[in-house]
């Protein structure tokens, strides 16, 4: 069973994932409102620059903030660390058991960065992720949600080989059907909600997509408590679920 270890980021990876979400995304998805809300003195630095020269500023920002909050951030390392330990085994061991399959054998760490930056990426390549360190309490959760990707890409490979690796990333109908599915996976099977009783929210902007009468979240909730019932296996709810996805590509990639 891989181990969780938290950690800090260095500060050219905290900026130049901070940078990425100042800047306006080839995929439509503006993240940099979030950014300048949790950081405003970033928002009036660059308030006035050109998004080429953003890099520096938000290098010097990201520098200057984390060497201030170094000791907070130490210590967060350590509390996360401490909370996760608690869950580990029973957590991946109930996605393992639920997605029918075993975690890679090179893959006996998953990396979570303790960050600065308020959105939390995924990273399938080094199988890490980000955490807040701003708020604490949604630590775990979005560690829970992270971590589903990992091992949820790893079954959807073994299922839909010929997939290309670029269609697990946004804007791709592939990324989105997962980033739909996770938080469903998490609020409605039993074992998980046994871990944490806990609500995974979806991202804003699938909250008032209809399919048909349902919003698009109940269409595959459904699906999703259907498999349950039957007791079907995943491999087979995967399948269904890009069925659906497929048909109904026009409205899911209109988001």
């Amino acid at each position: 069973m891989p181990k969780v270890k938290f950690k800090l980021p260095t500060i050219k990876r905290e900026a130049e994932i901070m940078t990425s979400f100042c800047k306006l995304r080839k995929t439509g998805w503006d993240k940099s409102r979030t950014v300048y809300k949790n950081h405003p003195e970033l928002g009036k630095i660059l308030k006035d620059k050109k998004s080429d020269d953003y890099y520096k500023y938000v290098h010097k920002y990201s520098s200057n903030f984390i060497k201030k909050n170094k000791k907070k951030l130490e210590k967060l390392v350590k509390e996360y660390q401490i909370q996760w330990d608690k869950i580990n085994d029973e957590y991946l061991k109930t996605l393992s058991e639920h997605f029918e399959t075993d975690y890679p054998a090179d893959r006996k760490i998953i990396t979570a960065y303790v960050s600065i930056v308020p959105i939390f990426p995924r990273f399938l390549d080094s199988w890490s992720f980000n955490v807040s360190s701003k708020n604490p309490d949604f630590m775990i959760p979005i560690a829970m949600h992270e971590i589903v990707h990992f091992l949820y890409f790893k079954k959807w490979m073994e299922v839909f080989p010929k997939t290309k690796r670029k269609e697990l990333e946004n804007p791709h109908l592939i990324w989105r059907l997962s980033e739909l599915l996770a938080p469903i996976i998490l609020n409605h099977n039993k074992d998980i909600q046994k871990i944490l009783k806990y609500k995974h929210w979806h991202y804003s902007v699938f909250q008032k997509v209809k399919i048909g009468k349902k919003t698009m979240i109940k269409h595959f909730e459904d699906l999703y408590k259907k498999h349950l019932k039957n007791g079907e296996p995943f491999e087979e709810f995967l399948k269904t679920s890009w069925a659906e996805a497929k048909k109904h590509r026009k409205i899911i990639e209109n988001i």
